[in-house]
């Protein structure tokens, strides 16, 4: 069931679209990390984009380096503008209630959670993480909450917080993790850090203010079971 993260983003986005490919397509940081994600996996693999969006960049990229792009999304208008344009399948759907059909080489979350409680991004993150092949790559995209939160706001094991952070001219409710403990996350599951990069970006819209991003990409480590990420929910 859509909870109300979910809707906000579903409201937020589908009224952007392409204001918002826009702002966001050029951002270098975000095309490094899917270009070192490419790098890492060869053609022809399939892929899952979660949060795709309009396609661009993301979507497009993988789909020009020769993967089997599967795209989801929320916003009808972002869905229909990526199917339009980028090669691959593409579907409405939310990614709490999305369901991946079979297993993929590499999932990508860039910056198409910060809506949503921490339980949701828990669950939905644990959910993709266990559709990973053995040996597959996870890349993410978030604010790390470093920036723009004093530490004295975080949860008790210090990972995340719900706070206001810029977005298209306007304060919005967003969850952020640390930057510590957007890698402790990933490793409690049993994953290997293998790239990661935080800068400052400015989208090209007037409206927007900059905005320090943290990109990472980690590695399922063979065929080990995928374990719950810490913390977990009940434990907060």
């Amino acid at each position: 069931m859509s909870t109300e993260g979910a809707l906000a983003g579903l409201a937020t986005f589908d009224n952007l679209n392409v204001e918002y490919e826009n702002a966001y397509k050029d951002n270098s940081f975000k095309k490094a990390c899917v270009t070192q994600l490419i790098s890492l996996l060869p053609p022809g693999l399939r892929v899952l984009d979660v949060g795709c969006g309009t396609g661009i960049p993301v979507s497009a990229m993988l789909a020009t380096a020769g993967f089997e792009v599967v795209g989801t999304d929320i916003s009808p208008k972002m869905v229909k503008l990526a199917a339009d344009r980028v090669k691959g399948s593409f579907a409405v759907a939310d990614m709490l209630t999305y369901e991946p059909d079979g297993d993929f080489a590499g999932v990508l979350m860039i910056f198409c959670h910060l809506q949503l409680e921490y339980r949701d991004f828990w669950s939905a993150a644990y959910k993709f993480a266990k559709a990973l092949q053995p040996g597959g790559f996870f890349a993410l995209g978030q604010m790390p909450s470093d920036r723009y939160v004093a530490k004295e706001k975080l949860d008790t094991t210090g990972t995340y917080v719900v706070d206001d952070a810029p977005f298209m001219g306007e304060m919005l409710p967003t969850l952020m993790l640390s930057a510590e403990g957007q890698r402790e996350f990933f490793r409690s599951m049993g994953f290997e850090v293998v790239w990661e990069s935080i800068d400052l970006f400015q989208p090209k819209n007037e409206k927007c203010h900059p905005e320090e991003q943290q990109y990472i990409i980690v590695r399922r480590q063979g065929d080990k079971t995928v374990e719950e990420p810490k913390p977990t929910p009940k434990d907060i």
